[in-house]
């Protein structure tokens, strides 16, 4: 069953963290468990922050932004997409209407 929930842990940080998933999204779990630790292994190195808590807060606020971003962009695209679905519609109202009135 793809909606069963299921026990899974996550290490990021040298941490367990252990969750109750939706089967089906395990996959998103574990790129995000894989992002995380790729983000927090490059900033140490390039920055030589060895604090854990420190690279947690750090890829925690990268992450945080990433979706605010994304958040703020697709309300951006929705907002357009449905202007613009109005003004097809419109154009082709009109265009209907001038096919009746031509009969």
């Amino acid at each position: 069953m793809q909606n069963e929930t299921k026990s899974i842990t996550l290490n990021i940080g040298q941490k367990s963290f252990k969750l109750l998933a939706n089967a089906s999204q395990e996959e998103y779990y574990r790129k995000a468990e894989n992002r995380i630790n790729s983000y927090m292994r490059q900033l140490s190195e390039k920055k030589r922050i060895a604090d854990r808590m420190d690279l947690m807060g750090y890829a925690l606020i990268y992450f945080a932004i990433k979706e605010v971003y994304l958040v703020e962009r697709q309300q951006y695209v929705d907002t357009k997409l449905k202007d613009n679905l109005k003004a097809l519609q419109e154009v082709l109202r009109k265009t209907l209407e001038g096919m009746e009135n031509d009969r």
